[in-house]
């Protein structure tokens, strides 16, 4: 994760702390900038037939168990669950 702040800091000349500092000051956080970028990405990446396992990968996650658990905190279902109430809607 940290990682990933300092490559989002770069193109801003910020130093991590300060994008941290400043993003907190905002009321938020990278981490819930990031969960929500995922979410959504997961919202329509589900209604393409995507494997889950890839749309895992595309979304940043090293394991698909890891998924699988954000997936049933965001929508309160699995990942197979999701697809397949995107796919017939």
């Amino acid at each position: 994760m940290r990682e990933i702040a300092l490559q989002m800091g770069k193109p801003m000349s910020l130093h991590p702390r300060v994008l941290q500092r400043r993003l907190a000051e905002s009321g938020t956080s990278f981490e819930e900038i990031l969960d929500d970028v995922r979410r959504d990405m997961a919202w329509d990446l589900s209604a393409t037939g995507i494997q889950i396992s890839r749309i895992a990968t595309m979304l940043g996650y090293s394991e698909t168990s890891s998924y699988t658990r954000a997936c049933r905190r965001w929508y309160g279902e699995s990942p197979r669950q999701l697809r397949a109430r995107r796919r017939s809607a």
